[in-house]
């Protein structure tokens, strides 16, 4: 799966923590989550939600793998318990016929409510890295485990245009930085390390030049990156671009010639 899914999907998490009845109860692309969800049922009770993205699609230019607006499938699964749950504000419900369905349709209001306000240093960054919501859709969905319980659930797909994949080779920048800052300032545990990661993708490989990392990006072939202009004009032992003050390079020696003559 693609960085920008990555980062989608760990920005709509921190969104809904703590702005549904489910808590922090916030899974990422877990296996199995059922079983998470009848732990709690045997704990506290609690809903449990699971965040997926099933697909990412982009339109790449030549070789350049992770430029363009990339479209992503992200999918919330809300899992009630099998069993009288018990929510703040002393509400409660029944898991029977008619109160997993209407405990649903709340809980998918509030995943809707927590994109718009609530956690806001997080709504803000989801907002610069999701450039619209084409399209969303949501159904119920009644898992049947083993041992004959019901599991209610409501699942909610939402199809994002997002942007571009990070850049390789480059320091962290712009809306990526802001995502490092905010992992590594949460207290949710594992928050760090997944910052740590996310910029080790991003700032591999090190210690190139910028002009080696804009080859890079674009995928370009040596002929094609000196086409552009962009090259150096010349590269030493160790490959660094020489300084201006190196260059020899008398004005008598310059000739202008016009367009197609031979000098």
């Amino acid at each position: 799966m693609s960085l920008i899914s990555l980062a989608t999907r760990a920005i709509f998490q921190e969104m809904l923590r703590n702005r549904t009845w489910a808590e922090d109860r916030i899974l990422d692309q877990p296996i199995d989550p059922v079983q998470e969800v009848l732990r709690g049922a045997d704990e506290r009770g609690k809903p449990v939600i699971a965040v997926y993205t099933s697909k990412a699609e982009g339109k790449p230019t030549g070789l350049d793998t992770q430029g363009g607006v990339q479209e992503i499938d992200l999918m919330v699964y809300a899992y009630l318990p099998p069993r009288k749950i018990e929510l703040p504000d002393s509400v409660t419900f029944e898991i029977d016929n008619t109160g997993a369905g209407l405990a649903l349709n709340v809980m998918g209001r509030q995943v809707d409510a927590a994109q718009h306000y609530g956690n806001a240093d997080w709504v803000k960054l989801w907002r610069k890295f999701v450039l619209s919501i084409e399209s969303r859709t949501d159904r119920f969905v009644l898992v049947e485990i083993e041992r004959g319980l019901p599991v209610p659930c409501l699942e909610i797909q939402y199809r994002l245009r997002a942007v571009a994949e990070a850049d390789f080779a480059k320091p962290l920048y712009g809306a990526w930085k802001e995502l490092d800052t905010l992992l590594r300032a949460s207290t949710v545990p594992g928050s760090a390390d997944l910052a740590n990661l996310m910029k080790g993708l991003i700032e591999s490989p090190a210690n190139l030049f910028d002009y080696e990392a804009f080859q890079l990006n674009h995928g370009l072939t040596d002929n094609a990156f000196m086409s552009t202009g962009l090259a150096p004009l010349a590269t030493k032992d160790d490959r660094s671009v020489p300084n201006a003050d190196e260059i020899d390079a008398r004005p008598d020696e310059i000739k202008l010639v016009g367009p197609g003559k031979v000098p």
